[in-house]
């Protein structure tokens, strides 16, 4: 039921997303349902090794703002992901990293979010 709630909180955020950038393109709900499950699978797949390689080099920007860097690592690997499922996809366009950036951070809250909300009724 957790997963089912997290896809359908990805897709979501993933249709609405062209509404608030001009960089990102979506065919419809069923491409951002067809993205969701793909972006999820590349975070489960390789999800861990980009976000080691994301913070091995953030070490000297983390160093010099006193570890503050490390808080967007999360958001950095996911922006990583994002466009590479776009690049998979073809009903599925980021055209920026901006608007990689942007999209990660929403998907960042919403999972917060649910996260939040879970630990809750736990």
């Amino acid at each position: 039921m957790k997963l089912a709630l997290r896809l359908l909180a990805v897709m979501a955020v993933i249709a609405v997303a062209p509404r608030f950038s001009r960089d990102i393109a979506v065919a419809g709900l069923g491409s951002a349902l067809v993205a969701a499950v793909v972006y999820g699978l590349l975070v489960v797949a390789i999800g861990w090794l980009v976000r080691f390689v994301v913070t091995l080099l953030s070490i000297v920007p983390g160093v010099l703002t006193f570890g503050l860097f490390f808080l967007l690592i999360p958001i950095l690997a996911n922006a990583v992901l994002l466009k590479w499922t776009a690049g998979l996809l073809a009903s599925f366009d980021i055209r920026s990293w901006t608007a990689a950036f942007l999209l990660s951070a929403a998907l960042s809250v919403v999972n917060l979010a649910i996260e939040s909300s879970s630990r809750r009724r736990d």
